[in-house]
């Protein structure tokens, strides 16, 4: 079934009931998140999610069918000792069965805080962002590196941007929409 959304004498917008014009994609960085800046939108973060649980659940997402689609999701695989290859893995499966939506827009993986156990996770996180930033590249994507503005000169996260080491803070959340306010 199809709606109208607005005509006027050369324009006719039309839409399927149901379509979402943004849905934005991920873990509790997302869903911790009030994206009402961005105005009609759904947000489809869900805390602890995974790569894996994200494939598991795409179906769901997809058949909303957005017009943008905003996706950052990986530092729980990293923090449960999933493989990096098996990440990247997940994320070219994810990349394939979204790249029918109009508008893709893939967030870097942000950095955690610094301390002996979590150097190893940094330095993966900037291998994903790689990974990601060329990927993305490989299939029109648009990757927004956000990790460069929230890293600190330690190589973890700035203090100012995260509440418990992992999760943002409302001035991170500020930089965020910025930078992704130029993209949509």
């Amino acid at each position: 079934m199809v709606t109208c959304l607005c005509r006027n004498d050369n324009v006719k917008i039309l839409i399927m009931q149901n379509q979402l014009p943004l849905i934005f994609l991920g873990d509790s960085l997302t869903q911790f998140h009030d994206w009402s800046n961005f105005g009609v939108h759904h947000n489809a973060g869900i805390a602890g999610d995974t790569t894996d649980g994200l494939l598991y659940r795409l179906h769901y997402t997809l058949e909303k069918a957005p017009h943008t689609l905003v996706l950052q999701i990986g530092i729980n695989d990293l923090l449960q000792g999933q493989y990096i290859e098996t990440i990247q893995e997940n994320y070219l499966k994810i990349m394939t069965k979204i790249q029918n939506v109009p508008k893709i827009v893939v967030i870097s993986l942000l950095p955690v805080k610094m301390y002996d156990g979590s150097y190893a996770i940094n330095e993966k996180i900037i291998l994903l962002n790689h990974f990601l930033k060329q990927t993305c590249k490989e299939h029109n994507f648009i990757y927004i590196d956000l990790y460069t503005q929230m890293v600190g000169s330690d190589g973890g996260i700035q203090k100012a941007f995260t509440s418990d080491g992992v999760h943002l803070t409302d001035k991170a959340y500020k930089v965020w929409e910025s930078v992704l306010k130029d993209h949509l």
